[in-house]
């Protein structure tokens, strides 16, 4: 996380006009090239060049722009309010290329809005599936991803190999190493350069070869609306039925992206430490799912977080929303220039090849580091390792199946659908087969605080625990509890709304150490940045208000509190007091 001297402006700050241009002109140029992979990629190697090719990459363009925007402004619930550009999703092309070989545009698009609405239902009710998208799911997938995207790779060499094998893999391997000498070893501007100067290399490399023509770029007005819309033609058929499940999961897997992304971004983007804004999460999370409704019916692939924004806010220091505005504004800008965004859509499968083997490598780093940082539990690590084999082992035909319905026999050959299902089914039973968890429900008022003391007690109880730690559990449940419900009501009717409110505890422990859940409500300050500030200021003598949370900072060993559009949920860990 940057310290004060390092970042320059948070997010509500406004740099010059200039300097908000430049960045946003240099990041934009740095994430267009890329960004333009993914829809290149698809439409070549799906055989639908010409003006369908020119369309997606208009569409890619405009969507990711106006999606930018919709980000950094936020309107109502959807948009955290904060520099998250957006991408298109690399890891969706091995799915997009079959959905349009074996179904057409109409099928592409109605499977594309398929992601979008698993993304508006996690968005919505985030609080409910926290259990289930950690990291440890996310990795997992991430590294299934990783090989799916790595099996694109032999399909782009193959159309030049048969007129020049030598020159496309040379090709390849330009590009490859270009992006893995800066990226390895050079500063971190260079690193962000990598891929637009590995493409450059690639395409020179395919130009000597004779096998990449600037003549298309020659010809494209400077000016225009390139392209042709397919149209809203939603296709329904086998095709659809087939890919329904890798694309419900590719929404899950992008919905666990984001909730990354914005987390991440949140910790860079301030000077100060404070806790994540989970309300913000899901405005990004919504966000992301309206920029796929966008992208299915523009009829382009699905769209991502561009997940480069945190290394560049930490390497530039600006973190403002005035430079998201510039930047989703200039995408916007390159797509109604057709020589520009030529000069992609021309580019040779070999380079594209060279560029996806480097990230297809990125991808499975960045999901197992996901795993090996954030998760301690041996089981779910053992988890990620056999799910992510049994991706592969499908994904590469290791099992042979014969004799399926169309549907199921494609289902089967998918590494993200057979890895993804398992990885979901295991994580689950683990989750729900754990015995040690007990349960109390009750209304949100301090009335109920005789009832959650005797559940409490009857926790440490089944747990063997001493008389020092029954009471240490009791006194975190009771302050906790006057936080969610204080005392103080302004009136009968703010007193009535509370009753109505519900307090759900959910008590577990992890060998000496319990571990305490309150759902509930709460007011708009958050438990975790009061409790900092409270350690940064230290008082002797605490004031009323802030006696319960001076406790509540003695007994416990760390407080979380999440809190979501209409949940809040407070999670303290508890240690045994000679501890």
């Amino acid at each position: 996380m940057p310290d004060s001297q390092n970042l320059r402006y948070e997010a509500h700050e406004n740099p010059p006009l200039l300097t908000s241009l430049g960045y946003g002109f240099q990041f934009s140029l740095i994430a267009s090239v890329t960004l333009l992979v993914t829809p290149v990629v698809v439409a070549n190697a799906a055989g639908k060049g010409g003006l369908y090719l020119t369309w997606m990459v208009f569409a890619s363009l405009v969507v990711c722009g106006v999606s930018t925007l919709i980000q950094v402004r936020r309107l109502g619930p959807v948009g955290a309010g904060a520099v998250l550009p957006m991408f298109t999703a690399a890891f969706s092309i091995p799915f997009c290329i079959t959905a349009l070989v074996d179904g057409g545009p109409g099928t592409l698009m109605a499977l594309v809005l398929v992601t979008a609405v698993t993304q508006i239902a996690v968005s919505r009710w985030l609080f409910i599936f926290r259990r289930l998208f950690t990291p440890t799911l996310g990795g997992t997938m991430t590294m299934i991803l990783s090989v799916t995207l790595a099996s694109v790779v032999p399909r782009l060499l193959e159309t030049a190999s048969a007129d020049d094998a030598v020159g496309a893999h040379v090709t390849a391997l330009a590009t490859l190493g270009v992006v893995a000498a800066l990226t390895l070893r050079s500063s971190a501007i260079f690193r962000l350069w990598g891929p637009v100067l590995g493409l450059a290399a690639g395409c020179v490399t395919a130009a000597g070869f004779g096998f990449y023509s600037i003549e298309p770029v020659r010809q494209a007005r400077w000016l225009g609306l390139p392209g042709e819309w397919p149209g809203l033609g939603l296709e329904f058929g086998i095709p659809f039925w087939t890919l329904l499940l890798p694309f419900l999961l590719l929404g899950l897997v992008i919905s666990i992206q984001a909730n990354g992304e914005s987390i991440t971004q949140q910790r860079v983007a301030w000077r100060q430490e404070r806790a994540i804004n989970f309300r913000q999460v899901q405005g990004a999370l919504s966000g992301t799912a309206v920029t796929n409704l966008l992208a299915g019916v523009a009829g382009t692939v699905p769209n991502i977080i561009n997940p480069g924004i945190v290394s560049y806010i930490q390497t530039t220091g600006i973190a403002s929303r005035k430079v998201g505005y510039c930047i989703g504004c200039i995408f916007i800008a390159v797509a109604f220039l057709p020589k520009a965004s030529g000069l992609l859509s021309a580019m040779p499968g070999p380079v594209m090849a060279g560029y996806l083997i480097i990230l297809s490598g990125t991808l499975f780093i960045d999901g197992a580091r996901m795993i090996i940082q954030t998760e301690q539990n041996r089981q779910k690590v053992l988890v990620a390792g056999i799910c992510f084999w049994i991706g592969v082992a499908f994904q590469f035909g290791l099992f042979s199946l014969t004799d399926l319905e169309p549907v199921w026999g494609a289902l089967l050959q998918s590494g993200i659908t057979t890895g993804g299902v398992a990885a979901i089914g295991m994580f689950l039973y683990l989750e729900f087969s754990n015995s040690r968890r007990m349960r109390f429900q009750s209304q949100l008022h301090i009335n109920s605080l005789p009832d959650l003391n005797e559940f409490i007690i009857k926790f440490a109880n089944r747990r063997g625990w001493d008389t020092a730690m029954k009471n240490r559990l009791s006194a975190v449940a009771e302050e906790t509890l006057l936080t969610l419900a204080p005392l103080n009501l302004e009136d009968d009717e703010d007193e009535d709304a509370e009753d109505e409110r519900r307090l759900v505890v959910v008590a577990s422990s992890d060998g000496p150490v319990a571990d305490l859940e309150f759902i509930g409500g709460g007011d708009e300050k958050n438990l975790e940045d009061q409790m900092r500030q409270l350690q940064q200021h230290d008082l002797e003598t605490p004031v009323e208000q802030e006696l319960s949370l001076q406790l509540l900072r003695g007994y416990a060993s760390s407080v979380q509190h999440q809190q979501y559009q209409d949940t809040d949920v407070i999670t303290v860990r508890v240690a045994q007091p000679d501890a």
